[in-house]
């Protein structure tokens, strides 16, 4: 059995999604999003449970990710989000995954390709309204909307735009974008061309603009557990499906005044117990991602954790609980292994211990332990890429 390993709980994704379909206005549709492997709990998982419980629409960022969702039997719509190539428009038309188109010179070419395999090729249009990323800006509509007429083989199915500020307390950002969105709609529909669908909303802007339904709200972090951001009040009842645990694998008991770690950063306060747990960076373990300063205050708040850190004290960080006590860690996370001061609490080797892992920094080669119907089951993935090469289920206890 392993001794590093991460507990999904498919129940909480499941209790999740009915959550965001209490808040869903009428005749919308939930788009789930599951890029990135569903933000690191499992794409293929997370996607066929919800399935099972009736969503019929999902996006992702990759034809990759795409595939492999089509390999695994979810049969719904599935959105390919990000920019695509030519060499994955066949593989994608092939197994009717959708398109987002944002470049008007893709489309000449995609229409080629389906209309030698003789059938549709199923787009979404990216505006750019105030993302700056990928879209179609104003000054493009006039020659987009003259080739989507030329073309056979291109099948409208609906239009979106992607909020830079949803999850800021400054709202007037997102409804200028919403206003820059319906006009060039608007400008579509004036040039002839018809566009079936419209969508908006990410996870902040589903629940602070329900106004914005229209035909999807693309959701993610909310089926995940997770808010937005900590401005949003707690409108949805979320429970987190994630969890890293560690065994004890190794013991010392160490008078006061030992040196641990590299660069013997840390020395023992007291006479304590020292326990190695098999998790470091190489797992994602104390990685924790470069955030900009939003003004002032919060550069303030970077530089205090920073300065705090230096003399061993971790602000701000998730705590790691053993027996439901927090305790600190020992000098340096290493790359796999990293030694956790347990004071005086009894302990034994081979207990758990859990450790705050980001779930999008989580070595994917860590043994994914999967609940659902309050049973749990493993499945070990390895990964190339982003393909599953290999799966194995076996029962297992937790």
């Amino acid at each position: 059995m392993s001794n590093l390993w991460i507990e999904v709980d498919l129940d909480a994704v499941k209790h999740n999604y009915y959550q965001v379909l209490s808040l869903l206005t009428p005749e919308t549709k939930l788009m789930a999003v599951v890029k990135a492997d569903a933000y690191g709990l499992g794409a293929v998982e997370v996607a066929r449970v919800l399935q099972e419980e009736g969503c019929t629409s999902f996006a992702v960022t990759a034809v990759d990710e795409a595939l492999i969702l089509r390999s695994q039997g979810i049969t719904g719509e599935v959105l390919v989000l990000g920019p695509t190539s030519e060499e994955d428009w066949k593989a994608a038309l092939g197994e009717n995954i959708q398109l987002t188109v944002a470049q008007v010179e893709w489309l000449h070419a995609i229409d080629d390709i389906a209309a030698a395999m003789g059938k549709k090729a199923v787009v979404h249009l990216k505006l750019e309204t105030g993302m700056g990323r990928t879209g179609f800006t104003e000054d493009k509509l006039a020659a987009l909307s003259c080739v989507l007429r030329e073309t056979e083989y291109i099948e409208v199915a609906g239009a979106y735009t992607h909020l830079a500020r949803g999850a800021q307390r400054d709202t007037s950002y997102t409804r200028g974008q919403h206003e820059k969105f319906m006009r060039l709609l608007k400008k579509f529909e004036e040039s002839g061309v018809t566009i079936p669908a419209k969508h908006i909303c990410n996870s902040a802007a589903f629940l602070d603009f329900p106004e914005y339904h229209y035909d999807y709200v693309r959701v993610g972090t909310l089926l995940g557990g997770h808010y937005p951001s900590s401005i949003f009040d707690r409108k949805l009842d979320l429970k987190d499906p994630w969890k890293v645990k560690a065994r004890i694998t190794h013991l010392q008991k160490v008078p006061k005044g030992t040196y641990v770690g590299y660069q013997s950063l840390y020395k023992s306060k007291t006479d304590t117990m020292l326990a190695v747990v098999p998790a470091g960076y190489a797992h994602g373990f104390g990685i924790e991602p470069k955030l900009v300063p939003q003004g002032i205050l919060d550069l303030v708040k970077i530089i205090i954790k920073n300065t705090a850190a230096l003399f061993g004290f971790q602000l701000g960080r998730e705590k790691i609980l053993y027996k439901g006590n927090p305790v600190s860690i020992a000098g340096k996370v290493g790359m796999q292994l990293t030694v956790l001061d347990l004071g005086t609490v009894d302990c034994k080797y081979g207990e758990e211990i859990v450790l705050p892992i980001r779930r999008t920094l989580a070595n994917p080669r860590i043994t994914r332990i999967y609940k659902k119907n309050n049973e749990f089951y493993k499945k070990r993935i390895i990964r190339e890429g982003f393909f599953e090469i290999n799966t194995e289920y076996s029962n297992t206890e937790v």
